[in-house]
């Protein structure tokens, strides 16, 4: 295992934090929609959730599972936002996934039913959640402006 790993996993979560933020601040969303973002970023913001995030190369794997399962469901539920999931990268992403998969403990899937019970607890909360999520990842640089 190499920190090429480590890489990949942080540069395709850091464009789905980045798009998933600029997505939150649309005034159009529907209740779902701002419920499984209040969810995405409620699990995100839990550093001990299904792998530690201090796990050395695969401690962000499961946060990337998480975006991915709500950019599918997105897909999914309705047309393509433009600039926050584009079909062809959710696909590959999900592949990416799947590949990696055997490094964590035991078979793990996120349901989109999970995801968007953990945010209709913090649905108030998504403005603030999106703070956190920016001061939790700085490390990852400015996510306001990512190149794609």
């Amino acid at each position: 295992m190499s920190n090429n790993l480590k890489e990949q996993i942080e540069s395709k979560l850091k464009l789905y934090i980045h798009r998933f933020i600029r997505y939150a601040g649309f005034s159009h969303l529907t209740p779902e929609r701002k419920e499984i973002l209040a969810g995405t970023f409620a699990y995100l913001k839990d550093g001990n959730d299904l792998i530690p995030d201090d796990v050395p190369n695969i401690g962000y794997l499961d946060d990337l599972m998480v975006f991915v399962e709500a950019a599918k469901h997105f897909l999914s539920s309705g047309s393509p936002i433009s600039g926050v999931c584009n079909p062809q990268e959710v696909l590959e992403d999900l592949q990416f996934i799947e590949k990696n998969s055997g490094l964590m403990f035991g078979d793990q899937h996120f349901s989109i039913e999970i995801i968007r019970k953990l945010g209709k607890k913090h649905v108030d909360e998504l403005p603030q959640l999106t703070q956190e999520i920016k001061n939790k990842y700085k490390d990852f640089g400015d996510l306001e402006n990512v190149e794609e």
